[in-house]
């Protein structure tokens, strides 16, 4: 695994180019800036052929704001599309309310050309990796 983006206390991004997976593990969803860049991150990891995010929210606080929000299906989701992710799989937070907002990307997500999935814990979603 190779760290491509990382801001502490927020997220840190680790790409596995044998697996063609990334994961993306959120401690706070609150830094709009930190989104972003850490977004335009895994669209670079997409262009070099990662196939897969995990997405790890399962102890993250807060949520995207709507702006960051709609930025994910106006730019963010469209470009995973045209660049070949194959899936987004969240592994569902413990906070309620981060929980509505991953339930919402990830059924926003599902209106473009690569699958959404949910896993219990990054080792399930891991495994599901594995099987796509």
């Amino acid at each position: 695994m190779t760290t491509f983006y990382e801001k502490e206390g927020v997220v840190k991004a680790s790409a596995n180019v044998a697996s063609g997976t990334m994961t993306v593990q959120w401690d706070s969803l609150l830094d709009d800036k930190a989104i972003e860049e850490c977004c335009e991150a895994q669209i670079e990891q997409v262009k070099k052929g990662i196939k897969v995010l995990l997405l790890d929210v399962a102890t993250a606080n807060g949520v995207p704001s709507q702006k960051r929000q709609d930025w994910f299906e106006s730019h963010l989701f469209p470009n995973f599309s045209s660049l070949g992710l194959k899936a987004s799989i969240t592994i569902l937070p413990k906070s309620a309310l981060t929980k509505l907002a991953s339930k919402k990307w990830v059924k926003n997500a599902g209106t473009f050309k690569f699958d959404s999935f949910e896993a219990g814990s990054l080792s399930d979603a891991q495994e599901l990796a594995r099987q796509l």
